[in-house]
Parts: structure tokens; C-alpha cells; sequence
């Protein structure tokens, strides 16, 4: 297992889900103790990510993730699918953006257009049902647990760094 910085282990999703683009899933929770935002994304062709972050500041989240699986077993589909709505990751080319909004293209048909799969500047590579059920969390945290120690000791270091468990003075 590799730690690899968050827009790395989004980078890796979005190069997996070209060649397996049908099949993703994913589970949402918030880890209370490190006070993470986690986001297990899977397919059953690749196996099983985790991303940890948290938002440093209004514009930039900052976190880690790393591949903890190869194959997923069937418990886990079950449970995603026990209560579960869309996702996707998006990705944005804002040059292609102002200039279709300059053409007087309009954001919302932009938007749209990505959803349908059309680049006006929002492209949609991943897409798949996600469950943001509190007991799939936890499920996922519990099933996970060892794999997850050394992403959640790096997780610790970069959030401490930052100032993230410092308290006000």
C-alpha cells in the first residue's frame, strides 16, 4: 500500500474508470476522531480506494488516500446498495469554461451538457451510486481497520503540521 497525496489517488480513480468506466460505487462518512472526511470509491474491476481529507481553507481541501483492496468482496456491494444515491467526481477545465461563457453558453446548460457527457469545461470520468448511511461507514472503517493504520498515522502527521488538532490561543 502506497500513501499518495489526494489529487493523486483522484487522479488514479479518474485514469481506472477509462478503462472500466460502469460498475463505481462509494461509501461517505466523516471520521470523527481524526475529523477526516473519508471516501471509500470502488469498482469491482479495480478494487477498493480511500481517501481521507479535510478543508484547510475555503478553497482547498488537503488530504491522502491509497488503494486498500484489489477485489471487493460481496458483502460490501450489499451493503452500498443498501441505501444508496448518485455521485460522481468532476473535473473542470475553467479556460474551456469562460470561454463557453463568453460564447454565452450559460453555466447551468455547461453543467448539463457534462452530466450528459458533453465537454463544455465539466467533464463527469466517474460516476456510480453512493451510500452515505452511517452503519455502511462504519461497516467499511471496521472491515478496513488494519489498512487503514498507516494512512490514518500520515493522515495524523499532515493534519497536526497544518494546525488541525491545535486548539485556539
Amino acid at each position: 500500500m502506497k500513501n499518495k497525496s489526494r489529487n493523486e489517488i483522484l487522479n488514479d480513480i479518474i485514469k481506472d474508470s477509462k478503462k472500466f468506466p460502469d460498475g463505481w460505487n462509494a461509501a461517505f462518512g466523516k471520521d470523527k476522531k481524526l475529523f477526516s472526511f473519508d471516501y471509500y470509491i470502488f469498482n469491482p474491476n479495480v478494487g477498493i480506494y480511500i481517501l481521507k481529507e479535510y478543508q484547510k481553507n475555503p478553497f482547498q481541501a488537503t488530504g491522502i488516500g491509497t488503494k486498500i483492496a484489489r477485489r471487493i468482496d460481496d458483502d460490501i456491494g450489499e451493503e452500498i446498495n443498501k441505501k444508496s444515491g448518485d455521485f460522481g467526481i468532476i473535473q473542470g477545465n475553467i479556460k474551456k469554461i469562460i470561454k463557453n461563457i463568453d460564447k454565452g453558453i450559460h453555466p447551468q446548460r455547461i453543467f448539463e451538457e457534462g452530466l450528459k457527457g458533453k465537454d463544455l469545461g465539466i467533464t463527469i470520468p466517474v460516476k456510480g451510486k453512493a451510500s452515505t448511511s452511517e452503519n455502511t461507514f462504519k461497516y467499511l472503517q471496521q472491515k478496513f481497520t488494519a489498512e487503514q493504520k498507516k494512512l490514518n498515522e500520515k493522515f495524523e502527521k499532515i493534519a497536526a503540521d497544518d494546525g488541525l488538532y491545535s486548539s485556539y490561543d
